[in-house]
């Protein structure tokens, strides 16, 4: 297995919505009700959703992750937010690290950016992953999807420490 985390390019949007599509429809569906996961990853995925992808207008730092060259992975970073914003691992690729080096390599963008921490808005299924990777919870509450819709999360903090550690 040869893991490879790259900057997404703008043709990737296609397999970036895919890969959390089937992240969510796969993993997330157990502790999530089907009117959440619908707003959450809506199918099919249209030029729409594939053109607001390339847009990004959240300024987001999107990393790839392929493993032999087929994308398996994305995560998405928000500098100015101080906010990992996304990491989502398709379900072939599930517990194979896939997951954790995209962490890594948002939380090394980040402390070479300057910045000291990283919060999230985690989903319940996705709390222990975080977890382990030494994310705390702050609070649980409600984060709100795109379409409006809320859905259950967990708020989680890490402290990155300084740029030289």
């Amino acid at each position: 297995m040869s893991l490879k985390i790259r900057s997404m390019r703008p043709d990737d949007a296609r397999a970036f919505l895919e890969v959390h599509h089937a992240a969510v429809r796969a993993t997330a569906a157990r502790d999530y009700p089907s009117d959440v996961i619908e707003a959450w990853a809506p199918l099919p995925v249209t030029e729409v959703a594939i053109e607001r992808v390339q847009t990004n207008r959240g300024h987001e730092y999107r990393l790839i992750a392929e493993i032999d060259d087929r994308i398996v992975g994305i995560g998405s970073l928000v500098v100015e937010n101080a906010e990992l914003r996304a990491c989502y691992v398709s379900p072939e690729a599930g517990r194979k690290g896939v997951g954790s080096a995209l962490v890594r390599e948002m939380e090394r963008v980040a402390k070479e950016r300057g910045l000291s921490f990283l919060e999230l808005d985690s989903s319940i299924t996705a709390e222990p992953f975080y977890a382990k990777l030494g994310y705390e919870v702050r609070e649980r509450g409600q984060h709100i999807l795109g379409s409006g819709q809320p859905m259950a999360c967990v708020k989680m903090r890490k402290e990155l420490g300084s740029r030289q550690s």
